[in-house]
């Protein structure tokens, strides 16, 4: 039976990435959390307002309550490397693959526009270098770019990996 409990590296956010993205959606929780419960006593208090008011005003807090916890969830996505075997852990799910079984794709640049900068004539575009990870069925199973650390030890792994695997078939 394999040891399990001590992984070889892990991929995940960089740290003060992690910080300023969790620290930013706790903050849209308990902001829009407070304002939901708000208006909801306030609603019941008072009636003032009729109830579709009411939905239309507990609309925005609800998106940024929810934006809050799609945050936390994206900074707590990592992927731990066993011997042999990759765990993909994102919110409460882990999903466990063999190292075999992953293909990777070269690192591509993605390109987004940012905003537009002085009045409309320069526009401001970044980008991100993305490895795309598949199954052996060709699936996408995850992806990271380069706010997140050990992305090129993994691509290398499975590169190598790969390798062995064509060298062993290559022998029968």
């Amino acid at each position: 039976m394999e040891n399990l409990s001590a992984y070889r590296y892990c991929i995940a956010m960089k740290k003060g990435r992690k910080i300023l993205i969790i620290i930013a959606g706790c903050t849209m929780i308990l902001i829009s959390s407070i304002f939901i419960i708000l208006t909801v006593i306030f609603y019941v208090l008072e009636q003032e307002f009729g109830f579709y008011t009411f939905l239309g005003t507990l609309l925005i807090p609800l998106i940024f309550f929810i934006f809050g916890i799609l945050g936390i969830v994206a900074a707590t996505k990592r992927v731990e490397i066993y011997k042999g075997k990759v765990v993909y852990h994102i919110g409460f799910t882990n999903k466990e693959y063999r190292m075999s079984d992953i293909r990777t794709s070269k690192t591509q640049t993605e390109t987004y526009n940012t905003g537009l900068y002085l009045e409309d004539i320069v526009p401001v575009y970044s980008y991100d270098k993305v490895t795309v990870f598949y199954d052996e069925k060709g699936k996408k199973i995850f992806e990271f770019g380069l706010d997140y650390d050990n992305v090129e030890r993994l691509k290398a792994d499975v590169k190598n990996t790969q390798k062995s695997i064509l060298k062993h078939h290559s022998k029968n």
